[in-house]
Formats: structure tokens, sequence, C-alpha cells
């Protein structure tokens, strides 16, 4: 089967789900606890 036989709204979705997938993982300070944001500003300090 031919991707062109794919209506376009799938083929769209399956391009949008493909660059999530593939893109960097995003870091939201949702995703962090506070521990890890001070670990890592303690690590930019050392390394500044």
């Amino acid at each position: 089967m031919e991707i062109d036989n794919f209506p376009s709204h799938i083929i769209e979705e399956i391009k949008n789900t493909w660059e999530i997938w593939n893109s960097p993982p995003i870091l939201s300070t949702d995703s962090l606890h506070l521990g890890d944001i001070e670990l890592m500003n303690l690590n930019n300090i050392q390394e500044g």
C-alpha cells in the first residue's frame, strides 16, 4: 500500500507523531524536582 493512498489527515497525524518521537526531549520545570534544579544550578556554578 502506498502512503499516497492514505487520507491526508492520517498522513498529517503520522508526520506529527514522527516529529514528536524524533525531537529532543524538552525539559519543563514541572517535570523536575526542586532538588534536581538546585543540583543543576550547583553544577553550573562549579563549571562557570
